[in-house]
């Protein structure tokens, strides 16, 4: 039975206990071990354990526990499972809503998403479906798994975006989002000392590059560059600078307390962080961090005015990081931001690419967009599917084309690209004006962290593509939703303010006796 249960405003949403929704994830995925052909025979293990997770999702959504089925998913999606057919999490996903859906027409009620949105939306979807159909010519099931992911991406950020968009919403995710921030800072660290070893998507080894650091006599033979839950050090550099730069503005900004969490909460996911993105030693990242720190700062000045210990704070940290930099590769991410040419990076694009190590990968993408006219693409998918998308064959030896912008026009079509750009502008556009409009601290605070958070992400986007790994692209789009959310979180207290201004009028000064 499901005990101390709340409810959310509005759609009469009920919310399990914090152990219990940490006992779900935890459960869930150690069952999702079962579904993994290393470690137990897929005829076995895989009907058994997709039935029992499935069964256990379908469970919350018809007791509506429809946030806490969300961030579950939400969760499970940063560790792979089962990534080269799509990932476990996707197609759990997407049969529980439509079983679901059955039941109880989620999609007619209302969303959070302005009817162009949802037009744009539909385009978007519609596009990718055209183009799996007709342009792509990978096999039958690369082009169902596609299909089926696509969707799963989908009906989650419906089906997010039909929650209430309360301070509980983030208060939950800020806490999930953390709490596995700080695990993937445990992975790490694993991976940078070989401390710990498994085929456990949770404690996933690392990389093995065998590159020296001179900062650890014992270290010769392990990893330089830890790449985390991911199992891409690229991605996992891009999502730990995505999670400071969210939960920056909530730490200097002191408004933790809005979101019923413990100031700790907040310090631990911005060091957290901070420190994964140093093992990763991927200088695009590091590079992001350093604008993005020095403009926090500036923006909430203020607080150092009033509060000078932040600034010993930060140069405490600052001492902290050169201490255990030998143990973490600080080292050699130095030596690696050493070799940048700097004349060659502002000289020109070809050069540039050069100088980032993607001079190869940039002119494969160009060659492959001259190919054809791409006003359908080739439609999303994984495995083969990718391969054949950007390379015309089942098994490239380059994997992708390290830059989204490359990549867009080939899987969506210049249609399908223009629709995502109109979606992202329009996006744009309702978080400046929820920037400007919101005047509580903690809602300012959240609304800046998300508009960082996608600046970041769409630079950083230059350099790698979050469509790589289909759990990280699900990623991606609960994102969106959330930050969706947070607009209309904070445009929507500026409203309710100005109701009770209106209603509310003051006293006369005099009465009459």
């Amino acid at each position: 039975m499901l005990t101390n249960v709340n409810m959310l405003p509005g759609n009469g949403v009920a919310l399990l206990s914090l152990p219990q929704l940490l006992l779900h994830i935890v459960g869930l995925l150690m069952l999702g071990h079962l579904c993994l052909s290393d470690l137990v025979n897929p005829a076995i293990g895989y009907p058994i354990g997709f039935t029992v997770i499935l069964f256990l999702l379908i469970r919350l959504l018809f007791r509506r526990n429809y946030l806490d089925y969300v961030l579950i998913i939400f969760a499970c999606s940063h560790f792979y499972y089962g990534n080269n057919h799509g990932g476990l999490w996707n197609y759990v996903n997407v049969m529980a809503l439509l079983v679901y859906s059955f039941v109880e027409p989620w999609w007619e009620g209302t969303s959070n998403m302005s009817p162009f949105q949802k037009t744009v939306l539909g385009g978007l979807f519609l596009f990718n479906v055209l183009g799996l159909v007709f342009v792509a010519e990978s096999s039958l099931a690369g082009r169902i798994e596609g299909f089926i992911i696509s969707l799963s991406y989908g009906l989650l950020f419906l089906f997010i975006l039909r929650l209430p968009a309360t301070t509980l919403l983030f208060s939950r995710l800020l806490l999930v989002v953390a709490g596995v921030g700080l695990w993937s800072l445990v992975i790490a660290l694993s991976q940078k000392t070989h401390f710990l070893e498994s085929v456990s998507p949770l404690l996933p080894k690392g990389n093995g590059d065998g590159l020296e650091n001179n900062g650890w006599e014992t270290y010769e033979n392990k990893s330089e560059r830890a790449d985390g839950p991911f199992k891409d050090f690229e991605l996992f550099a891009e999502y730990a600078s995505l999670l400071y730069a969210v939960f920056f503005p909530i730490l200097i900004g002191q408004v933790s307390r809005y979101f019923r969490l413990k100031a700790i909460i907040p310090a631990l996911a911005v060091i957290g962080s901070f420190l994964c993105v140093l093992m990763t030693a991927t200088r695009s990242s590091i590079l992001l961090l350093i604008p993005v720190t020095f403009f926090y700062l500036l923006y909430y000045r203020s607080q150092f005015i009033r509060k000078p210990a932040l600034l010993a704070a930060i140069g405490a940290f600052i001492g902290f990081i050169v201490l255990i930099g030998p143990y973490i590769g600080l080292d050699y991410l130095l030596e690696r931001l050493g070799e940048l040419d700097v004349n060659r990076l502002s000289s020109g694009s070809a050069k540039s690419a050069e100088a980032i190590n993607r001079g190869e990968t940039y002119q494969a993408g160009l060659e492959r967009l001259m190919d054809k006219d791409w006003l359908i693409g080739y439609g999303y998918g994984v495995s083969e599917h990718y391969s054949m998308a950007f390379f015309g064959i089942p098994n490239s030896e380059m994997r992708d084309y390290h830059n989204l912008y490359l990549s867009l026009p080939i899987t969506l079509g210049w249609i399908g690209t223009g629709l995502f750009i109109l979606l992202l502008l329009d996006h744009a556009f309702q978080t400046l004006i929820a920037c400007r409009s919101a005047t509580q601290p903690h809602l300012e605070a959240l609304v800046l962290g998300m508009a960082v958070f996608w600046g970041v992400f769409f630079i950083n986007e230059f350099k790698i593509q979050a469509i790589r790994e289909p759990n990280y692209l699900m990623l991606v789009w609960c994102w969106l939703g959330f930050s969706m959310q947070a607009n209309w979180l904070a445009s929507s207290s500026v409203k309710n303010e100005s109701k009770l201004k209106s209603v509310v009028r003051p006293e006369p000064a005099f009465q009459s006796l």
